[in-house]
């Protein structure tokens, strides 16, 4: 029992390592969700054959094997053909181009207007408009090409998806009259055609209507 256990985990070390090999020299967030997924099922495989004395290690050998070929074969694969690629691993998106949000591009890739802003902070990129462009990269990160002109300030969402943020608004000590006036005043009365909308002290109202969002955005390569 010791000795397949030993065995078992040496060719799962193995294993990895040659994963690791296969995926190229790559830091973390260069791994596409794919990547990660054959990892976490070699993971898997390793993790149920150790102590399970009915898998003996012909069987887990052969299992690495299979995954192995398969692997190498759909790397082989994508490598050679853009279209698989593509749809295998994906490709980044424009999020934003031009200062200009590109809602169909948020909305295919399941990005919320707070998870773009958390993603952007960490970009040291605080407020939407200084956003020049934004690309959502194959990996579940983002890049941010920031205006030269405007400065980092701290921003409050109010207006996320058409929707009014009640707690937004009392963080900055303003009724929802007061920003349907503001709103008035910047030619937009209905809250609902409004896909983003950020309050700073320093640079005041910053709106974002559906119908602003880009129609062809940008074609980036991976």
């Amino acid at each position: 029992m010791y000795e397949s256990i030993v065995l078992k985990v040496a060719f799962g070390l193995i294993g990895l390592l040659f994963f690791t090999r296969l995926l190229g020299k790559k830091s973390m967030s260069d791994i596409t969700p794919f990547d990660l997924i054959y990892t976490l099922v070699l993971g898997g495989l390793l993790e149920e054959s150790i102590y399970d004395e009915k898998i003996h290690l012909v069987h887990f050998f052969l299992a690495l094997t299979v995954w192995g070929v398969m692997i190498y074969s759909i790397e082989t694969l994508v490598q050679k053909n853009d279209r698989i690629n593509k749809w295998i691993k994906g490709e980044p998106c424009v999020l934003v181009q031009d200062g200009q949000l590109n809602i169909k591009g948020l909305n295919s890739n399941h990005v919320e207007m707070e998870q773009l802003r958390t993603m952007m902070r960490q970009q040291n990129c605080f407020s939407l408009q200084e956003a020049k462009h934004v690309i959502l990269e194959t990996g579940g990160t983002i890049s941010v090409m920031k205006n030269e002109k405007e400065d980092t300030i701290l921003t409050i969402l109010l207006i996320d998806e058409g929707k009014l943020s009640g707690k937004a608004l009392d963080s900055i000590h303003k009724t929802e009259d007061w920003l349907r006036e503001r709103l008035r005043k910047e030619g937009q009365t209905q809250i609902e055609e409004i896909a983003y909308a950020e309050w700073s002290s320093e640079r005041g109202l910053y709106i974002k209507t559906y119908a602003d969002s880009i129609k062809e955005p940008y074609e980036i390569d991976g």
